[in-house]
């Protein structure tokens, strides 16, 4: 799968923001989500009144829709394109103060995982994963995620254009009825730090984002 985010992700005690540009299959999906304090507390700060998350990029203005998910909270929406360099500003806009008028997010390179899907992997062997094209200053990272393992995390040191899962790195999850074996994503993505604005008073992060899966039965 293919996905391109720019986010924001501030805090408001004013807000904090984390705002993401990505890049989905068929878009850019910038979001954002807003919380009271450290985002660790999952307080998610709604719109309210006059207040609006506008976002920009290549000449176009969407206002920014609200989506609740479990009472979790954030703003999004979508632009055509995901050129490496694409640029997108956020403003929260507010008139009972200057609010954040001018944050910007801007897409790393585009890439793809040249590794084929496994039929099946076990979880007792390395498991290796390749993309291109790689070489670029951004920063890598990769998760997994499935309904018979924990969720993992790792980071990759530079962007060399592989990773090896170690084996064992994917754990079964506790429990008498989880499956032996089931369907894992592994995720990739390419990341860029950008700029906050000033007025998300206890800061927040600004990234843009490229970020690729791979879907494969996890076995034993």
């Amino acid at each position: 799968m293919h996905q391109a985010r720019l986010g924001q992700h501030p805090h408001v005690g004013y807000p904090r923001v984390d705002h993401r540009l990505g890049k989905r299959w068929w878009a850019d999906a910038v979001a954002a989500t807003l919380f009271l304090g450290n985002p660790i507390n999952l307080d998610f700060i709604e719109l309210q009144g006059d207040d609006e998350l506008i976002a920009e990029s290549g000449g176009i203005t969407k206002t920014m829709t609200e989506t609740d998910i479990l009472n979790i909270v954030s703003y999004g929406a979508t632009f055509d394109g995901d050129a490496e360099g694409t640029e997108l500003t956020v403003q929260f806009l507010r008139t009972v103060d200057d609010g954040a008028p001018l944050s910007i997010a801007t897409l790393p390179g585009a890439f793809d995982i040249t590794t084929p899907p496994p039929a099946g992997a076990s979880r007792a062997v390395d498991l290796v994963i390749d993309w291109y094209p790689a070489g670029t200053a951004d920063r890598m990272s990769w998760r997994a995620d499935g309904t018979c393992i924990n969720l993992v995390t790792g980071t990759i040191n530079a962007d060399p254009g592989t990773v090896t899962i170690p084996a064992n790195t994917f754990v079964k999850r506790d429990g008498d009825m989880v499956p032996d074996d089931c369907q894992v994503t592994v995720t990739l993505e390419r990341s860029r730090s950008g700029i906050l604005d000033q007025g998300y008073g206890e800061g927040g992060t600004v990234t843009g984002e490229q970020v690729r899966s791979l879907a494969f039965t996890s076995t034993l």
